[in-house]
C-alpha cells in the first residue's frame, strides 16, 4: 500500500475493517450499519480518511451502476427540505442561472432547484436513479461517470456536488474537473462528512459516515485547502443541517447499539415517526467556493435574488 492519494504523507492504520467484500446494495445511500467497512487508514498530514481496499474505478463505476435503493424515496419530504437549505447557500453567492448538480441521485435537489428558477442538468451513474429523475421528475440527466462526461464545452452558474465527493476514487481530478465547468464568477458547492468534527471524533468507529461507500473522508480544513488549490475562493463553509422522520432518525440511532440504542429503541414505540425533524449533527459540511469574476462582472451590480431563504429553527418537528 503506497501513501496517502491525496497528499501521499504515511497512512496510519485508524479503523480495522469487518472484512466486508463489496457489493451494489452495500453502496445504497441508506445502508448505514455501523462497522461495516474495509480497513480505514488516517493519513498522518492532512487528516483524510481513506479506504484502499474499495474496488478500481472501472469495477466501482460498475457497481454503482447496478444499485438499487428502494428505499430512499420514502425519504422524499425530509431530503427536499434539505436540498433547498444547500440552495438557499448557493443562492446567496450567485445569481440563479444555470446549475449542474454531478453525482444528482433522484433527482430531488435538481427539482427543488428547478423551482426556484434555475436551468438545471444533472450527472448520475446510477441507471436506476437517473432513470427516476428523467422519467418521473422530467429531469434532464446525463447516465455517466463525471470522468466520462462529455458536455460540449458548457459552463454552468454554479456545479454541486453534494454527498458525492467521498464516494469517489480521485477526488483530487473530480474538483479540478468541476472547477472546469464554471463560468466566471460562478461557485461550486461540496458537501460532504467531516471525519474531523466532534460528532466524528466522539462516535469513533460507530461514526455514520464511516461506510463501505466511502473512499476517502476529507477534513475540514483539507477541503478547504483543495478548493484554494483550484483557484476558488471559500465563500461560506458551514455545518449541514439534515431532515428526516423521526422514524428515520430513531432507526439510525437504535442501529449504533449501547445505551443510546437500547433508549432509542423504546422511544420508537411511541414517538410520532411520520413528523419531520431536523437535526444539526455538525459532522457535515457544506462549502460554497467562488471563482474570480471577470473586471466587468465586478463592475455590475449583483443581480436580484428570485428566492427568500427561509427561517427555521433546529432541533424541530411537524407533521409531514
Amino acid at each position: 500500500m503506497g501513501g496517502c492519494a491525496i497528499c501521499s504523507g504515511e497512512l496510519v492504520l485508524r479503523h480495522s475493517g469487518s472484512g466486508l467484500v463489496l457489493d451494489s446494495e452495500l453502496l445504497s445511500p441508506t445502508n448505514h450499519r455501523p462497522g461495516e467497512y474495509g480497513d480505514l487508514y488516517r493519513c498522518a498530514a492532512c487528516g483524510t480518511l481513506q479506504q484502499p481496499s474499495v474496488p478500481d474505478p472501472a469495477r466501482l463505476a460498475r457497481l454503482y451502476r447496478g444499485m438499487r435503493d428502494d428505499a430512499y424515496l420514502t425519504e422524499d419530504a425530509g431530503r427536499r427540505r434539505t436540498a433547498r437549505r444547500i440552495l438557499d447557500m448557493v443562492g446567496r453567492h450567485v445569481p440563479i442561472g444555470r446549475l449542474l448538480d454531478v453525482g444528482c441521485g433522484h433527482g430531488l435537489l435538481l427539482d427543488e432547484a428547478r423551482l426556484l428558477g434555475w436551468e438545471v442538468e444533472g450527472v448520475e451513474v446510477c441507471e436506476t436513479a437517473a432513470a427516476y429523475a428523467r422519467g418521473t421528475l422530467g429531469l434532464k440527466v446525463h447516465e455517466a461517470a463525471l470522468e466520462d462526461l462529455d458536455l460540449g464545452g458548457e459552463r454552468f452558474d454554479a456545479v454541486l456536488l453534494a454527498d458525492v465527493v467521498e464516494h469517489l476514487s480521485d477526488p483530487v481530478s473530480a474538483l479540478r474537473r468541476c472547477r472546469g465547468l464554471l463560468k466566471p464568477g460562478g461557485v461550486l458547492c461540496v458537501v460532504t462528512p467531516d471525519p474531523s468534527s466532534a460528532t466524528a471524533r466522539i462516535a469513533g468507529p460507530r461514526w455514520w459516515g464511516l461506510l463501505p461507500a466511502h473512499t476517502f473522508l476529507l477534513p475540514r480544513a483539507t477541503l478547504r485547502g483543495l478548493l484554494r488549490a483550484q483557484g476558488l475562493r471559500i465563500a461560506e463553509d458551514a455545518s449541514l443541517v439534515r431532515s428526516f422522520s423521526l422514524g428515520y432518525w430513531l432507526a439510525g440511532f437504535a442501529e449504533r447499539g449501547g445505551r443510546l440504542g437500547a433508549a432509542v429503541g423504546a422511544a420508537r414505540r411511541v414517538l410520532p415517526r411520520t413528523a419531520i425533524v431536523s437535526v444539526p449533527l455538525g459532522d457535515e459540511r457544506v462549502m460554497v467556493a467562488a471563482t474570480p469574476r471577470s473586471a466587468r462582472a465586478q463592475a455590475e451590480p449583483p443581480a436580484p435574488r428570485r428566492s427568500r431563504r427561509r427561517r427555521e429553527t433546529v432541533v424541530h418537528a411537524e407533521r409531514a
